[in-house]
């Protein structure tokens, strides 16, 4: 969602930032200050911090909130919008997902400890887009749906009877990967032949999660990219005196990332997304194509074989491709030297980073900060 404020930011380049981004700063004030001298605000704070978004801010500062528990503070204000994930159709395009792959004997929608507005958002879409006549299990049925803290713990156990009891084969989505990550492991201790007996999916695309598990998760990328984008654009709107929408802008639109939780994966192509997640984890630490080689238990040759098959490039351009995506949002976001800029983003020799840079982009590191908005400290 930051990236998305800051390519906003990229191509209107009027605002100057202060980010208040840890639960200290909320907590001693920091928002508070802020707020007193800020001409708007783009509010995303956690559930943990309900209770001090209540009576931090005044009535009179612009105002965009992009969270779901705080819309009800903050909706009908006239200096303030509200914008969400469309969350409806997050859970559509799982179900309309799994109906392509053939038919199932039941659907499964997976909830935390605790039911929140998304997450009862998403089964609904899922509810609505399955085929009418396979029935939908919910886990689980008596969650709390009152509670401030936010808690993603599921119990192993009572998951465990949920899943042995659903019609096989089953199609079960995760309101989101920790979740969804919990079945899959449920279903490695039962036994239970994962895409085959259960087919699994989650939303966010968190690559720490999605890696991690036997069968690599299938999941959705969410457009949060777009909501931070549309979240700028509205507040700049607002600084213009405009006022914000009646209703609370929803913003859809999810991306795919299948991987052998629900459908089988030729081998080919399940070694090049082991090699994309660990390249995408490592590329800024030193990492070099023989490494990724080696922590994948194959040879070089057959890696970079499979990777110009598949992503129609080497290894090593994938990995110079990562680290100069860190070095943009580092000459974006940060006023570090362009010294230090290419130390953090795995590049020893500041002078080939200059020329590979001008090369792939056609202007100079400073110029494209300058462009960016952002000045060095």
């Amino acid at each position: 969602m930051m990236s998305g404020v800051f390519d906003y930011l990229n191509s209107h380049p009027l605002w100057e930032i202060h980010l208040i981004n840890t639960r200290t700063d909320i907590a001693n004030g920091a928002l508070e200050r802020m707020a007193r001298d800020a001409d708007g605000i783009f509010l995303s704070i956690a559930y943990e911090n309900k209770r001090l978004a209540r009576h931090s801010l005044s009535s009179d500062v612009k105002m965009v909130v992009s969270e779901d528990h705080l819309v009800p503070l903050y909706a009908g204000r006239a200096n303030c919008g509200t914008i969400l994930l469309d969350s409806v159709s997050i859970g559509q395009d799982a179900a309309r997902y799994f109906n392509s792959l053939g038919r199932f004997a039941s659907y499964g929608f997976v909830h935390g400890h605790t039911h929140f507005p998304w997450s009862d958002e998403r089964e609904r879409g899922f509810r609505d887009a399955k085929p009418k006549d396979v029935p939908l299990y919910v886990y689980p049925q008596d969650a709390d749906a009152s509670s401030d803290e936010l808690t993603s713990a599921i119990d192993n156990d009572s998951l465990a009877e949920w899943l042995t009891a659903l019609p096989k084969p089953a199609a079960v989505f995760g309101a989101n990967d920790l979740f969804a990550r919990d079945v899959l492991a449920v279903c490695n201790r039962l036994g239970l032949k994962v895409p085959q007996q259960v087919s699994v999916v989650g939303c966010d695309n968190d690559p720490l999660i999605c890696s991690g598990t036997k069968e690599q998760l299938t999941s959705f990328q969410l457009p949060f990219h777009e909501l931070g984008y549309r979240g700028a654009e509205m507040l700049a709107r607002l600084l213009q005196g405009r006022k914000p929408p009646r209703e609370t802008v929803r913003v859809g639109g999810t991306r795919l990332f299948e991987r052998g939780s629900s459908a089988p994966i030729p081998p080919a192509k399940m070694l090049v997304d082991r090699a994309l997640n660990y390249i995408a984890a490592a590329a800024c630490g030193g990492l070099r194509a023989a490494d990724v080689a080696t922590h994948l238990g194959v040879s070089r040759s057959l890696l970079d074989l499979r990777f110009r098959q598949i992503c129609g490039k080497s290894v090593l351009q994938e990995i110079t491709d990562r680290r100069l995506d860190e070095v943009k949002r580092l000459l974006a976001e940060t006023g570090l030297s362009i010294i230090r800029i290419g130390q953090q983003a795995g590049f020893n020799d500041p002078d080939n980073l200059k020329r590979l840079f001008r090369k792939r982009f056609g202007v100079t590191m400073r110029d494209w900060r300058a462009q960016a908005g952002n000045r060095p400290q």
